[in-house]
């Protein structure tokens, strides 16, 4: 790889000018192909084998071109009674004109959708499943409904469309982290040409990998957290990458190897070592893979997409402007020369002489501060968050709280209990069918399951029975007393499938199941739970087998397995206290403590452990570099960490400032991936790698 990577950096640097083109033509035409073509996915979340699947690929069937879950416009006017006004009509008929609705229900349909004072009203919106997750149909509802209200009526959309329309705007956050990683970078290079040569390559990273994570998106379900996901890993991995080269490359330089060699002498060391960085972190975030949920995998692989482009522009697109700016990448005052003993002398190799000289009470010292970060991570508590831990601002956040205070909580997470009849339903002839509801739902077995649905413990309300056209499936619409986040509401499903659904369904001729976006999100995090050892094992084998190839030791890879173990329950540590004790969590924009979404800790894992080893190979190859000249373990340590620590420190600054610039989204699961990475950055480039793996690789030379 080193002959094949220095021809390469040598040959992008000769013909830095077209490569560069190359860059750009392939990035407009990806990223003008995803403004044209790209858009919102073209499937939907649904977890396969599972209760919820079963029902709602009932629903499909029995319901064709409706999406599956509805969409509540909530109407509240404190002046006016909406009962006994035809504003609600009104604004009903606007809506169900727009052409991509299939249904809409008011109150004048179903009375339960009226508050008891009279206040508050819900139109139950049904979109065509083709739209469902286009974020301009559900403007395009929320506009026409706001423009069809009387004045001083209060209108919000709710739902998995009103969260649509919340996702969070992250670009003052990107704009930050960038200023600041501008600062770092010319603190560390002094040179402002060489500063924005890793910002170029971070940015043609982002966009060209966001660019093809779109185009994808109609293609495949791509979760909405992918895009801040991936700009997170390109900011950071496309900056880092850049900076380690820009070293490496100005340390030749100054050597007296022409630009062009160096160039390719740093691509064939350095860019052999981002290569296998980035292809350690691409296979961590792929590992999703093995949870068996498309969902998350589609996440890694996006995650993965945009380092994939990281790495490409770190082996081609650096070079290029390395090999363009020519010297001009030297800092004015000259380069700080060091032989291996002036290393020594060094601040850095006065740490690292503290630290290989006293190793024993640095490794101990180092691991019982992890250890004490890492405590809290037993109480951790996966649960999944609704419109309730949205900004007040946002219309979503707005109609969850006028559904609580006007109908209560459990309507802001409805359960769909769907039942298939193996005969058709339809009512009793002496039935007395009350004007206006169609006959089928008198059926006693739709009534029989209805009252054993309503007088289950934990269930507010089961509303009438909603017949499919052919006759063979029905949807009663259960409602919790408690909201979709609240665990009991989790326990409220499980009692349904396990006692009351077998007791209802018995000798009936039908089968039921419990559906709807709560079921789903329950069913998914105990998948979560089940398949995350599986997931953890897997790409922990794998890095230990790519570490093991890498330096052909065990010893290694197996330290360096549990150093990353460590930092990233040090991360959980904090995230948990942060987002689930609550503490803090007002200075970071939140209200207090919020759910820790099931797939945070997992998609936190698999960024995490790639991004540790990172820093990890950067350590060992300068260790190993020394060791080979000097044959002392010692030596070589303290020296490897005087030579690069300063390196490592800053890109992990950079790391943390990126991440931490996060905290600014409205978004609290985007909060949680900035505390958790931000932090585990922090400590594992500081504690872990400057302190902890020092004293460990002296204690165990032998083994190393």
């Amino acid at each position: 790889m080193t002959g094949f990577l220095y021809r390469l950096g040598r040959r992008s640097a000769e013909r830095g000018w077209r490569v560069i083109g190359i860059w750009l033509l392939v990035a407009f035409v990806l990223m003008g192909a995803n403004r044209l073509f790209g858009g919102e996915s073209a499937d939907s979340f649904i977890l396969k084998g599972t209760d919820s699947s079963v029902a709602q690929d009932l629903l499909n069937r029995a319901f064709p071109g409706s999406s599956a879950e509805a969409t509540p416009i909530v109407l509240y006017d404190p002046e006016l009674d909406l009962g006994g006004s035809g504003a609600v009509d009104d604004i009903a008929d606007k809506v169900r004109a727009i052409p991509e609705v299939t249904s809409v229900t008011g109150p004048s349909d179903r009375a339960t959708l009226l508050s008891d004072d009279g206040h508050t009203a819900i139109l139950s919106v049904v979109v065509n499943e083709r739209f469902a997750t286009e974020t301009s149909v559900a403007q395009n509802v929320l506009d026409t409904a706001v423009d069809s209200a009387p004045e001083g009526m209060t209108v919000a959309i709710g739902g998995f469309m009103g969260r649509q329309l919340a996702e969070p705007d992250t670009h003052l956050s990107e704009a930050l982290g960038l200023i600041s990683a501008v600062f770092i970078l010319f603190v560390t290079l002094r040179r402002w040409g060489a500063t924005f040569v890793p910002l170029i390559s971070a940015v043609f990273s982002v966009g060209l990998g966001l660019a093809m994570v779109g185009l994808l998106s109609r293609l495949v379900f791509i979760p909405d957290v992918a895009p801040t996901l991936g700009t997170m890993l390109g900011l950071g991995v496309g900056i880092d990458y850049a900076l380690f080269l820009i070293t490496r490359h100005r340390t030749l330089l100054h050597q007296g190897f022409d630009v062009p060699d160096a160039v390719g002498r740093t691509a064939g060391t350095a860019g052999a070592g981002m290569v296998f960085a980035g292809s350690t972190l691409i296979a961590a975030v792929c590992g999703l893979v093995l949870t068996g949920i498309s969902f998350l995998a589609w996440l890694g692989y996006a995650a993965a997409i945009v380092v994939a482009v990281a790495v490409l522009a770190s082996i081609t697109l650096v070079p290029a402007i390395l090999g363009v700016m020519k010297y001009r990448v030297m800092p004015k005052k000259g380069l700080n020369a060091h032989t291996d003993e002036d290393l020594d002398t060094t601040g850095w190799g006065r740490l690292a002489d503290a630290v290989t000289s006293k190793p024993w009470r640095f490794a101990i010292g180092s691991a019982v501060v992890l250890l004490v970060m890492a405590a809290p991570t037993l109480t951790l508590t996966l649960g999944h968050s609704d419109n309730g831990i949205l900004p007040k601002e946002t219309s979503a956040r707005q109609a969850y709280d006028l559904i609580d205070q006007g109908f209560g909580a459990g309507d802001n997470g409805p359960l769909a209990v769907v039942t298939q009849m193996y005969g058709i339903a339809e009512a009793p002839e002496d039935a007395d069918v009350p004007s206006g509801t169609d006959p089928r739902t008198q059926d006693p077995r739709l009534l029989s399951l209805q009252d054993y649905l309503a007088d289950a413990p934990g269930v507010a309300r089961a509303d009438a029975p909603v017949v499919s056209p052919d006759g063979g499936v029905a949807i009663v619409r259960v409602v919790p007393e408690w909201g979709p986040a609240d665990p009991r509401t989790e326990d409220l499903v499980h009692q349904l499938r396990d006692g009351v659904l077998p007791m209802a369904v018995s000798g009936a001729g039908m089968g039921a199941h419990v559906g709807g976006v709560t079921a789903a999100v329950t069913d998914f995090s105990e998948i979560i739970a089940a398949r995350t050892p599986y997931f953890i094992a897997g790409v922990v084998t794998l890095s230990f087998l790519l570490l093991m190839v890498a330096y052909r030791s065990l010893l290694i890879p197996l330290k360096a397995a549990v150093m990353n173990l460590i930092s990233i329950a040090a991360a959980y540590g904090v995230v948990t206290v942060v987002f689930q004790w609550g503490w803090g969590a007002e200075l970071i924009g939140l209200d207090g403590p919020v759910p820790i979404e099931s797939y945070v800790p997992m998609m936190m894992f698999a960024v995490l452990f790639g991004l540790s080893m990172d820093y990890e190979v950067f350590l060992l190859t300068a260790f190993r570099e020394h060791w080979e000249r000097t044959g002392d373990m010692t030596v070589a340590v303290r020296r490897g960490l005087a030579d690069t620590g300063h390196l490592v420190t800053a890109a992990a600054a950079i790391m943390v400032v990126v991440f931490g610039s996060f905290l600014l989204s409205d978004n609290a699961i985007v909060k949680m991936f900035g505390v958790g990475l931000a932090t585990a950055v922090a400590v594992d480039a500081t504690i872990v790698r400057c302190l902890l793996v020092p004293a460990i690789m002296v204690l165990a030379q032998k083994g190393t």
